[in-house]
């Protein structure tokens, strides 16, 4: 993944946020799929091509091989010669984090910070935008827009991005010694990694108007979906008469989250198709209990997956404005199927489509009113204040002339 898209600037430390499928099969389901696991470690090693270089090598090379970093080599391989930009291959140890992850059940410090860049030279930094609450980050006295200046002793400027993430994961009970940059001093922390409930869903009242009531959701896990109720239902009962939903930079998420989520919001009728290789669909549906609130919908080029369809739905049963920038464009449904070693692989099993049949994968969803972010704000996106994010400003205005 390119880390200078929008798409992969928004990463909760331990919590590898792109790695959210659709759809994990459970451990108990093993067993179904042991004809899978098989099927795909012999198939590789009868193909001719990888018989004959493994002879080759057998014969003729002089290093040592180690079997096992061989195996995950084919594995990955594998699974990218599928030509499926959605597939993937996990190690045991990723997909132990990822189970982690889309259960909220996290390990880590409770931050959650973007790649910034900060001249035309091309010089980045990364920045902490939020710090979760009831976690180890917020006990220790982070604050948003602190700047990671050095992990373990290591400057930032000479580890680079990716080193500087993978020195900040770690197992529980372990320390992380790292300095932060605020107001032009560095502040020195040491703090102990512990498991905390990530948190999916932050939400407020509008600055601008107290009847407007903000819901950002930065993907869709397993607990997304009470986070997300308790969200709606504390700012009706706080007075909202009126719902902005923010999923500008949501990756996707767990597929029975959206449908749950979207049963909540929505009245009787569709919800979600999906259709298989076999042609076969699958029709899901929601309940006549609704959110009857004017709303709107916030997302842009970096929203897939999930996001989309929680747009999608909501524009095509006429309960929300969409307003920002095209959606990614991601119509499809990922799987990922555990193998017997403890790693899994991941690849595209169903189509699906929004309760207007209209699909958007490769294209995305268009806005009903287009609003771009400057430069500046784009790329202090998570920084910024509300006056500063035009299409925050816009949605209230839109929701403030909604009768």
């Amino acid at each position: 993944m390119n880390r200078k898209l929008p798409f992969s600037a928004c990463l909760v430390l331990m919590f590898l946020a792109a790695l959210l499928t659709f759809q994990i099969v459970k451990v108990q389901d093993q067993i179904k799929y042991n004809k899978i696991v098989k099927e795909f470690t012999v198939k590789p090693l009868e193909n001719p091509k990888l018989s004959e270089i493994e002879a080759l090598v057998d014969e003729h090379y002089v290093k040592d091989i180690d079997n096992d970093k061989l195996t995950e080599a084919v594995a990955m391989g594998y699974v990218y010669g599928l030509g499926d930009q959605h597939a993937g291959y996990y190690t045991a140890d990723i997909y132990r984090e990822l189970q982690l992850s889309i259960y909220g059940e996290l390990v880590g410090i409770g931050i959650r910070v973007t790649l910034e860049q900060i001249d035309d030279a091309g010089t980045e930094r990364v920045v902490i935008f939020e710090v979760m609450e009831n976690t180890p980050a917020s006990e220790a006295g982070l604050e948003p827009g602190d700047v990671i200046y050095s992990v373990d002793g290591s400057l930032y400027t000479d580890l680079g991005y990716d080193e500087t993430v993978d020195r900040m994961l770690g197992k529980e009970g372990t320390v992380l010694n790292f300095e932060v940059l605020r107001d032009d001093e560095i502040l020195e922390f040491s703090i102990t990694r512990r498991h905390f409930d990530s948190q999916l869903v932050t939400y407020k009242m509008t600055d601008a108007d107290e009847k407007i009531g903000y819901v950002r959701i930065y993907q869709f896990g397993y607990t997304t979906v009470n986070q997300f109720k308790n969200a709606v239902n504390s700012l009706i009962a706080d007075g909202a008469e009126k719902l902005i939903f923010d999923v500008r930079n949501n990756p996707g998420g767990e597929y029975d989250t959206i449908k749950q989520i979207l049963d909540f919001l929505l009245p009787e009728g569709k919800i979600v198709i999906t259709r298989d290789k076999n042609g076969n669909e699958i029709i899901e549906t929601s309940d006549a209990s609704e959110i009857a609130l004017p709303m709107v919908v916030l997302a842009n080029n970096s929203s897939a997956s999930a996001a989309e369809l929680f747009t999608a739905a909501l524009m095509d049963h006429n309960k929300a404005y969409f307003i920002g920038t095209t959606t990614y464009g991601k119509g499809t449904i990922q799987t990922t199927f555990p193998l017997s070693d403890g790693s899994a692989v991941k690849f595209s099993t169903q189509y699906y489509l929004p309760p207007s049949g209209e699909s958007y994968d490769g294209v995305g969803i268009v806005p009903d009113m287009e609003v771009k972010l400057s430069e500046e704000a784009e790329k202090h996106f998570y920084l910024i204040d509300e006056s500063e994010d035009a299409q925050l400003c816009a949605a209230i205005k839109y929701l403030q002339n909604e009768k």
